[in-house]
């Protein structure tokens, strides 16, 4: 009852939270019986945008130590159908645990047909990659399937979670949900005990996520791949035919540049370095100018007109929006920076807050302060109007134009930054020559050693 009411409002909030959410497979999310696995790079978020967008409701394997007792523990198992699980690495003294109960939580539940989200990485910590896994998925769905006696097969879903920033207001999110996993023989193998088989599925469900995220096997790569990311996405994405919403296109060429890149950091690494060196250094300049992924210079002048004719009809909407929304935007926001963010540590010390909960936090504060905030709009325009009706209007208004107030914003800086391009333009023209002779030679070396790649490949 208290998840079926809370969904359509976490829903709303999280499309409001992200700029845009994009989902591939999205249709393997509603397999019955089925263990989703995922990543996990932003603690409370990633669970919420899933089970937000699952049409059934999921069940969820979280730490124990989350769980406390009375109506928390309550709430959380019968409400939100989650299922305790012991860290041993987490009990103190060394003490023995046994996680029994779990388990045959998660046969019950599977048999019923539910869906249960697992992260196996077992922690949640914001990188680019993928962790080792710990072995609970795959001991589930073998004890599973001996559990039914063949009667039903448990499925395994890999999902990868790709933010383009975990905690920041407004970024994009991509949900890269793949087919149910095949084992192959590892299932049927007889010359192996459930140990190994766990583990050689275990193998198998790490290489299936790692190909739903943009993995970088190397920390020491993590800039240079952004940095290249940022240059080639569009440009390949052009030469390859890819429409600009086909999302799953997109995706595929950035993995592809993140193998090339790989490819020629173990190749050809002197090569690379120096390519690398000139990219980070054009990089530091193009943004030293106040300029990041946005490029002022590929905008035409029908772009500017027609952005300013929106802006222009919009002003009213967006007014609205401003007047409905600024006190509890401002509110959460300060709120934030004043009390949550300065917890936020890599410490585990006392009152420390992990920062892969930077994201969640700043999203939960603004959820309960908009939803207090609404409540009062709706109670006020019911008095003012005298009528039930005036209450959902107010929400749907205050909503919507606090959506497009947040877009005018960008469409704003957008045209700020092609003025303040024009000006460097007319007052450092030979700084503005540099940047784009520079980023001309950049991209031209680049898209050689990729050619060079493809050679390899083919």
């Amino acid at each position: 009852m208290l998840y079926k009411a809370l969904k359509p409002l976490v829903r709303l909030s999280i499309q409001g939270f992200f700029k845009d959410i994009h989902f591939i497979g999205k249709e393997n999310l509603e397999h019955d019986g089925a263990i989703l696995v995922s990543n996990h790079p932003s603690a409370l978020m990633d669970p919420i945008v899933i089970a937000a967008f699952s049409k059934k409701q999921l069940s969820f394997i979280a730490g124990a130590e989350w769980f406390g007792s009375g109506i928390k523990d309550w709430i959380f198992k019968k409400h939100f159908k989650m299922i305790p699980v012991q860290r041993p690495w987490l009990v103190k003294n060394g003490e023995k645990v046994s996680n029994k109960d779990m388990f045959e939580a998660c046969y019950t539940s599977l048999d019923e047909g539910n869906r249960i989200i697992i992260y196996p990485e077992a922690s949640s910590l914001t990188v680019p990659w993928i962790r080792e896994l710990k072995s609970g998925a795959a001991r589930v769905k073998i004890g599973a399937d001996h559990y039914m006696k063949g009667d039903k097969v448990t499925k395994i879903i890999p999902i990868g979670m790709n933010y383009t920033n975990a905690h920041r207001f407004h970024s994009d999110m991509l949900v890269n949900v793949g087919d149910p996993i095949d084992f192959g023989d590892i299932l049927g193998d007889q010359s192996i005990d459930d140990k190994e088989r766990s583990d050689r599925m275990t193998e198998v469900i790490r290489r299936e996520m790692k190909a739903r995220v943009l993995h970088i096997e190397e920390q020491e790569d993590v800039l240079v791949i952004k940095n290249v990311l940022k240059l080639l996405s569009d440009i390949l994405m052009k030469e390859l035919n890819i429409a600009e919403g086909d999302v799953e296109g997109a995706f595929n060429v950035k993995k592809d540049i993140i193998s090339s890149v790989e490819y020629f950091k173990a190749q050809k690494s002197e090569e690379m370095m120096k390519v690398e060196e000139r990219l980070n250094s054009y990089i530091k300049d193009f943004e030293g100018e106040g300029f990041r992924r946005f490029n002022p210079f590929e905008k035409s002048s029908s772009f500017v007109i027609r952005t300013l004719l929106i802006m222009f009809f919009g002003f009213p909407i967006f007014i609205v929006g401003i007047i409905m929304n600024i006190i509890p935007f401002s509110f959460s926001k300060w709120a934030f920076v004043k009390y949550l963010l300065i917890k936020v540590s890599g410490e585990t010390k006392q009152g420390a807050v992990h920062p892969a909960f930077a994201g969640s936090l700043a999203y939960a504060l603004a959820f309960a302060l908009f939803l207090v905030w609404y409540i009062l709009v709706s109670i006020v325009a019911a008095k003012l109007y005298l009528a039930w009706v005036s209450i959902p209007v107010a929400l749907f208004v205050g909503y919507q134009t606090g959506r497009y107030a947040i877009r005018y914003v960008l469409l704003f800086r957008k045209l700020m930054k092609i003025w303040r391009w024009n000006r460097l333009k007319r007052k450092n023209p030979s700084k503005v020559e540099h940047l784009l002779s520079e980023r001309s030679a950049i991209i031209s070396e680049l898209m050689g050693l990729r050619k060079d790649y493809e050679k390899e490949r083919s």
